[in-house]
């Protein structure tokens, strides 16, 4: 009897060390090789000034804040660039959220300024738009930096050392719209 007891404890011994074992590897590997890297790789840029990433199966979540003094474009590049590198796209989404200083003139700058962006996007005229950005920049004495290409639209606004970002996707071709990548921009606690 004392044998089936001695057999039955270290089968219940050996089995909870192996749950641990592998429950411990998989937090392990996920924490300092899985994501971590991507972290410290980031957060080295540049442009970048604070970086968080969280993944699950769905998706990959990144909330970046850039520095005030570099321009945007460059900085958004290599980080989309480090993330492609490091693999973690494949199958997931990627959600990137961009936070900008809290300051409620730059927030309504940013936020009026999407209608002007997405309504050249659609038309494809984006002659007229850095003159309606003007015009809705001089109300709120806002100075601002209009960058685009074939795939996005950057607009950058300051206002007394204060810089807020705004990163808009152009969907021209039907490829475009077909590529997991989505962008929001956080003024404080407030989604624009």
């Amino acid at each position: 009897m004392s044998q089936k007891l001695w057999r039955i404890f270290t089968i219940i011994v050996i089995s909870v060390t192996t749950l641990s074992l592998f429950v411990g590897g998989t937090y392990f590997f996920e924490r300092f090789i899985y994501t971590n890297p991507l972290e410290k790789t980031v957060a080295q840029l540049d442009g970048v000034e604070q970086f968080t990433v969280q993944q699950n199966k769905e998706q990959l979540l990144i909330e970046v804040q850039f520095k005030q003094e570099g321009k945007l474009r460059p900085s958004f590049y290599q980080l989309l660039e480090e993330v492609e590198r490091q693999n973690k796209l494949a199958n997931t989404d990627l959600i990137i959220k961009i936070a900008n200083s809290p300051d409620q003139d730059l927030g309504t700058f940013l936020q009026s300024g999407k209608l002007p962006i997405y309504e050249a996007i659609s038309t494809g005229e984006f002659t007229r738009l850095p003159e309606k950005l003007t015009a809705l920049s001089r109300q709120k004495g806002i100075s601002y930096e209009l960058d685009l290409d074939e795939q996005y639209v950057f607009l950058t606004a300051q206002k007394d050392g204060k810089t807020g970002y705004q990163v808009i996707k152009r969907a021209e071709k039907a490829s475009d719209t077909e590529t997991p990548i989505s962008i929001f921009t956080i003024m404080g606690e407030e989604y624009l």
